[in-house]
């Protein structure tokens, strides 16, 4: 037989189950909604850059007056398809972006932006805040039937032989023009710090021209290498972007050293800044 205050307690048990099940049923929709909502991003992505490749890019470079030109109307139109991918993605509660000192992304003329490389889509929010940039990308998106159109249309770079991309970009920053660089080559693997390499070092060692490093933060992790967007997480990922001040050869190299050894100063140099590990107070304003 059941005492009085057994039924209140067992009503209570209840209660407290119909409310779990209540939130782990809104857990599961919601996750269920941003998965939908990260695969057509995703669609419209791949879909974006079959219009880009095949319908404008054709019209952008028979109407241009130079090659030169062709190709700055194509990175402008790549710029402008990854701000509305990123407000998309904004909307849909997928992302939250942050630039800190955003104010250093005007102005880059000749200058070299370089980033760690923790995600998928960094060069979606990096390219998204530069209107005329060039980039160095994969051989494999170089030599990819449809995205290959795109890259080759805007005039990037092919990071296939080392000396060959050292020489491109350094032209490139010699005539004026941006160029966005992940120095690492693929995305950062969890729990590992960037690792830069020399090469990075050796554009700025014969450019003499400046670069502008960016730190890339996510919270919490997603998209990194190995990972797919079933392994989103459940709730929104937040980014923050930390645009650091330009960082010159001087800073680096010294005098009586050959190229080779400034270059790996400069390269433990870039991953220090772009680990993150650098002082607030180096990056205030």
């Amino acid at each position: 037989m059941r005492s009085r205050g057994e039924q209140p307690r067992t009503d209570a048990l209840a209660e407290g189950g119909k409310r779990n099940d209540v939130m782990s049923m809104r857990g599961a929709l919601r996750q269920t909604w941003r998965l939908a909502a990260a695969v057509a991003l995703f669609a419209a992505f791949g879909a974006g850059g079959l219009v880009l490749a095949f319908v404008l890019f054709p019209v952008l470079t028979l109407t241009a007056s130079s090659a030169e030109d062709a190709g700055r109307r194509c990175r402008h139109s790549v710029h402008h398809a990854f701000r509305v991918w990123t407000w998309a993605a904004e909307t849909f509660g997928l992302i939250r972006c942050e630039v800190k000192h955003v104010e250093r992304l005007s102005n880059l003329e000749g200058r070299l932006v370089i980033a760690n490389h923790p995600s998928l889509i960094d060069v979606v929010l990096l390219v998204a805040q530069i209107p005329n940039a060039h980039c160095v990308v994969k051989e494999g998106v170089w030599r990819n039937p449809f995205m290959g159109r795109v890259v080759r249309a805007a005039g990037y770079v092919p990071n296939m032989r080392a000396d060959v991309v050292v020489r491109r970009v350094v032209d490139l920053l010699r005539s004026g023009e941006t160029v966005v660089l992940f120095p690492e080559g693929t995305r950062t693997p969890y729990g590992r710090p960037p690792v830069v390499r020399s090469g990075t070092a050796t554009i700025l060692l014969r450019s003499n021209l400046p670069a502008t490093p960016v730190h890339l933060r996510m919270a919490p992790r997603a998209l990194g290498k190995g990972e797919s967007v079933r392994s989103l997480p459940r709730c929104c990922i937040r980014y923050t972007m930390t645009v650091g001040k330009p960082i010159e050869a001087a800073m680096f190299a010294a005098a009586d050293a050959s190229e080779r050894a400034n270059a790996r100063a400069g390269a433990a140099l870039l991953t220090h800044v772009l680990s993150g590990t650098e002082n607030d107070a180096a990056n205030a304003p």
